[in-house]
């Protein structure tokens, strides 16, 4: 029991120093953002466009993988 005790403090101090990290490079980058200048409509539509393709890639992995998560549960594979 001890060994988890230890594991998961670490696994916490690791887990506060990443966010700690990502949070402090969020804030930099949305600094940084705010001098820029806005998107055009054509780079607004064209990251449009890549998120679209992006959550279709998202859409036929999940499907695929709830497809063999409910064979193994279903048919004990």
């Amino acid at each position: 029991m001890e060994t988890i005790k230890g594991i998961a403090f670490f696994v916490g101090i690791i887990a506060f120093g990443v966010w700690l990290f990502r949070r402090n490079w969020l804030e930099a980058e949305i600094r940084r953002n705010d001098m820029h200048e806005a998107p055009s409509e054509q780079q607004l539509r064209w990251h449009i466009r890549h998120l679209r393709e992006d959550i279709h890639a998202l859409v036929v992995v999940n499907y695929t993988l709830l497809v063999v998560v409910a064979a193994v549960a279903i048919f004990k594979l």
